[in-house]
């Protein structure tokens, strides 16, 4: 009470502002947790943990080789006839070897179990170490032991883990340094990793898989054992998901020996996969590397592109924006190591997402540009194509492919072209119209890429199949006129031959009828042949002269007949003739009196005759 009033009185006495005064609570506190802290009870809970697996009693354990710590409770060590016995006074006593037992003071500590313990630094490894627990009222032995230090080393956790990338978007290496000791010894390290997004229970993270150190030991029930194995690599793992891991130290034993404690978790996200964003990198020169992303899926608030060459560690900034639009990254490459990108973005909802390139050589990302395509019309409706490398350093190792559409078609006809061909030659239909482009492409060998763009479109129209004829007959023509008259002028009379035989004169037909007659009055003289007539021969009309002047005999005898009487040409027998009834004309006529008017010297009138 008397402490009480003084430190009050000291206190309030201080000349302290209100603002300290309120603060001296909270000191008060922070001072007694450090004490707390400093008191630390020799065996944790975690301690606990990692021993239960061990069923004897006393529990021995070593903290870096410097110090044993020895623990029990009475329900461990009462059993049977001492079950229930409250008055107990335990004695401890151990020993290494053939040595003489010596007595270890025993400290009884409190909390959710009550422990008695002994610690003492008399640490001697590789021999084992004799423990016994009597009691000291009667001399009795309750437990007794022997056991090997080296099976029971609690190590610390590895320090500096860190989470570095392999040769692919989703895998891993973990990386960490081994417990601070003075004395070098071997370890054999465990990992274990698991998504916080993919937990089916909170609180302790889920059983993972453990992963297992480089180089693999096929077919081993436990994590495999290298010496001073520094790193692991994990495996494939969920893209776009937050991930921990966590490492432990256990002793290198031939013997099975406990496991340290847990480090702390180190979180790391892994990459989404970047075709999620369409993130591609290429080349157009095997100099300058572009790498460009959708912008309309990738709706980023904070946005950064690092790359790394000589080393995957060794990152650096794409800080070359200067043909932002065109390509948001553009960095220097050589084509004598792997290249590797990745993004890191801040979305605009405040998530952080990471996107990881696959590692790539130069040579394997060509994208060459569109070649440029000319074309020539060649005789018989043929198309000559030509083009030249995008790259002309790369010029055998390229292929094209050509592709052509008609008006009258809507598919494209592809064609393939071997690297290292620059011209080809197509037949068209006549009378289409053509529209063609190319690209490029490495040839997927020793270099290796993508398809560049289509080139332009090129248009052009085959001539029609009738169109050659009118020039050659327009030609023919004109060869024929100058040859013509070079023949009047030349040779004047071969030309007049030519002429007559090519272009005969016209007959006089005046002269021509003239003879036509003669000669019809000549096949009906007297020794005219005998006309055969042809059997049912169809009536035939003939023709008639008319005399218009008629005489009468003076001794009145009827006018005799001034005609004469045509027939075709074909009656050739005057005996044959029809027999025909002459003529009458008008009785009232006298011999003095004229023909009608109507009919004149020389008129033919048509006559019907039968051959009966």
């Amino acid at each position: 009470m008397f402490h009480h009033i003084v430190l009050s009185v000291s206190f309030w006495d201080l000349n302290l502002s209100e603002d300290m005064k309120k603060c001296l609570p909270l000191t008060l506190c922070t001072l007694l947790a450090l004490l707390c802290a400093v008191v630390k009870p020799k065996v944790t809970e975690e301690d606990l943990f990692l021993l239960s697996e061990d069923r004897n009693v006393p529990h021995c354990f070593s903290r870096q080789l410097d110090t044993v710590i020895c623990y029990w409770t009475d329900e461990e060590l009462l059993v049977g006839d001492w079950a229930g016995k409250e008055d107990v006074s335990y004695g401890f006593y151990y020993s290494y070897g053939d040595r003489s037992e010596v007595e270890c003071d025993i400290v009884v500590q409190t909390g959710h179990h009550t422990l008695y313990v002994c610690e003492h630094d008399d640490v001697v490894l590789f021999n084992d170490l004799n423990l016994t627990v009597k009691d000291k009222m009667t001399n009795r032995i309750l437990r007794r032991r022997k056991l090997e230090l080296e099976q029971y080393v609690i190590l610390q956790p590895p320090h500096d883990i860190n989470v570095v990338w392999e040769d692919g978007p989703q895998r891993f290496w973990v990386t960490w340094k081994p417990p601070e000791m003075d004395l070098q010894f071997n370890f054999k390290y465990e990992v274990q990793f698991w998504s916080t997004e993919d937990q089916h229970q909170a609180g302790e993270p889920p059983p993972a898989p453990t992963a297992t150190p480089r180089p693999t030991l096929e077919n081993s029930p436990i994590p495999a054992i290298i010496k001073e194995v520094k790193e692991v690599l994990l495996p494939p793992l969920k893209p776009g998901l937050l991930y921990q891991v966590r490492v432990r130290t256990s002793w290198k034993y031939e013997k099975p020996s406990i496991w340290g404690p847990w480090s702390e978790a180190v979180t790391f996200t892994s990459p989404m996969s970047p075709e999620t964003i369409g993130l591609e990198c290429f080349t157009s020169d095997l100099s300058q590397v572009c790498c460009k992303w959708d912008e309309t899926i990738l709706d980023a608030q904070f946005l950064q592109v690092y790359y790394a060459q000589e080393s995957p560690s060794i990152l650096k900034l794409c800080e070359n924006l200067i043909h932002q639009r065109e390509c948001p990254c553009l960095f220097s490459a050589r084509n004598d190591s792997i290249i590797s990108v990745k993004l890191n973005t801040t979305l605009m909802d405040g998530k952080r997402g990471l996107y990881y390139k696959k590692p790539f050589w130069l040579n394997h990302v060509v994208l060459p540009p569109a070649p440029d395509l000319h074309v020539l019309h060649l005789p018989g409706n043929k198309l000559a194509l030509n083009w030249s490398s995008p790259i002309p350093h790369l010029q055998k190792h390229l292929m094209y492919q050509i592709r052509f559409t008609t008006d009258k078609e809507k598919s494209w006809t592809t064609l393939q072209v071997a690297a290292g061909v620059h011209k080809k030659v197509i037949s068209m239909v006549s009378g289409s119209s053509y529209t063609l482009q190319i690209r490029a492409s490495p040839s997927q060998e020793e270099i290796q890429g993508y398809w560049s763009k289509w080139s332009s479109r090129v248009t052009t129209k085959s001539s029609s199949s009738f169109v050659w004829v009118t020039p050659v007959i327009i030609v023919t023509l004109l060869i024929l006129l100058a040859a013509g008259f070079g023949l009047h002028c030349i040779f004047p009379s071969f030309y007049r031959k030519l002429k007559d035989k090519l272009w005969p004169p016209l007959p006089n037909l005046h002269r021509v009828l003239d003879t036509f007659l003669a000669e019809i009055q000549k096949q009906y003289q007297p020794d005219a042949t005998l006309y055969e007539k042809p059997l049912e021969e169809a009536a035939q009309t003939s023709c008639l002269e008319i005399l218009c002047e008629l005489t009468l005999s003076s001794e009145s005898q009827p006018a005799s007949r001034d005609y004469v009487q045509l027939a075709p040409s074909s009656y050739q027998n005057k005996e044959r003739w029809p027999n025909l009834e002459p003529l009458e004309l008008n009785q009232g006529l006298s011999a003095n009196d004229p023909l009608p008017c109507d009919l004149t010297n020389q008129t033919y009138l048509p006559a019907g005759w039968s051959s009966g």
